[in-house]
């Protein structure tokens, strides 16, 4: 039996094909909850497979810029990737991947970047592990800092309304500093960051904004969530937080010890964080954040030439990938990096390596030398991959602070 792949036309379509994968999660169909999902993915970006006229899988992508070592580049933010139970094994998601991907290559976007469910599943279709990001579970009496320091600014708090025009100039200063963050537009700072449903608290108070100012300019700000509870005649309340974002150290430092330090809680979780996060040098003990790290972005070059000119290298060098890709053909063959520019070339390759190993190591979170020693890459020319490496990396790990 074949499979017609195609755009959503309307609500009611759109709503099935994110139910694909919806289902799994126990989502809740609303109207008003699909129509805001409807504007913030668009039709023409929601595809579905259907089988004798019914919608059997779908696979969406936003529209936006993320932010690249040095760079920012147009990209597919894939999401609500799925196939109905009915029709698992069928080639039905290889067709909506490669929908999917052939549209992000004629809509120009260099890249491709996801969060993966389950994460066996994108390494077929060149998505390869970017970066890593984890939670705490940090318990009240291990809160203190290593070095006691006043603050140098002072925390507020923010109305809804205020916090949506403040917190957008600071969340895009920090983007400009990381790897690894999407850009918000107006539609999506109110309806995903300032609107607060009650079905997404999961047992928590609504959001509480605070904003962090220094010398008359605001530099920081912490979303976060109180979730009360008592054991025993105890508390076992956790202060959550949503997202803690700073754009300077300072900023960050005076921040952290705000929300670790405010009462009644027994435990501050926080989660996505990068392994090379401050706050664990902040910390006079560490350890006791119980730190669980796992797979954060997935990224895939959809055009190797356009994705390896968009970002910057951290110095001067020249490497020659072999690039093998199946799944995208046009990437397939030598590309020269160089003087910060890419493009195809005759020479011999240093380094041969699958479009899924590209993708780890663009955003300078994941080393080439790391993805050799795992079979992943192959260095053709000694001394290749200490080189190139020496061109990927960048100062920071890649970090998303958000799953989207």
């Amino acid at each position: 039996m074949s499979f017609d792949v195609r755009t959503v036309k309307d609500l009611d379509e759109f709503t099935s094909a994110v139910l694909a994968i919806g289902q799994y999660f126990g989502m809740t169909p609303t109207e008003e909850r699909m129509q805001r999902f409807l504007d913030q993915i668009t039709a023409e970006r929601m595809h579905a497979a259907w089988e004798n006229g019914a919608i059997v899988g779908g696979a969406g992508a936003f529209a936006f810029d993320l932010s690249v070592p040095g760079g920012d580049l147009p990209t597919a933010g894939v999401s609500v990737v799925g196939v109905y139970p009915t029709h698992r094994r069928r080639g039905v998601l290889r067709l909506l991947m490669r929908a999917q991907l052939d549209a992000a290559h004629e809509r120009g976007e260099p890249l491709a970047a996801l969060w993966a469910s389950e994460e066996t599943i994108y390494g077929r279709f060149g998505y390869g592990l970017a970066s890593y990001c984890g939670e705490i579970k940090l318990a009240h009496e291990y809160t203190s800092f290593a070095l006691s320091r006043e603050p140098e600014g002072r925390i507020r708090f923010l109305e809804p309304d205020e916090a949506r025009d403040a917190l957008p100039p600071v969340y895009e200063r920090v983007r400009a500093q990381w790897p690894g963050m999407f850009s918000r537009d107006e539609l999506w700072w109110e309806q995903r960051e300032i609107t607060d449903p009650d079905d997404r608290r999961e047992g928590a108070g609504p959001k509480r904004w605070v904003a962090y100012e220094r010398e008359g300019s605001l530099d920081a700000y912490a979303v976060y969530r109180h979730k009360p509870g008592w054991e025993e005649g105890s508390t076992v309340a956790e202060l959550r937080v949503v997202e803690a974002l700073a754009a300077t150290p300072i900023a960050e430092r005076d921040l952290w010890d705000y929300l670790l330090s405010i009462d009644w809680k027994a435990t501050v979780r926080a989660f996505l964080l990068p392994p090379d996060h401050a706050l664990f040098l902040l910390l006079a003990t560490p350890r006791r954040a119980r730190y669980r790290m796992g797979d954060g972005l997935w990224v895939r070059l959809v055009d190797v030439g356009a994705a390896l000119c968009g970002r910057q290298y951290a110095s001067e060098g020249s490497v020659v990938f072999e690039v093998l890709d199946d799944f995208c053909p046009w990437n397939e063959g030598r590309w020269k990096v160089e003087s910060g520019a890419a493009e195809r070339t005759d020479a011999e390759a240093d380094i041969a390596l699958p479009a899924q190993s590209l993708g780890s190591a663009y955003l300078g979170g994941i080393s080439l030398a790391a993805l050799a020693r795992a079979g992943r890459a192959v260095e053709l020319k000694e001394g290749a991959l200490m080189r190139a490496d020496a061109m990927f990396r960048w100062d920071r790990h890649p970090w998303c602070p958000e799953i989207f």
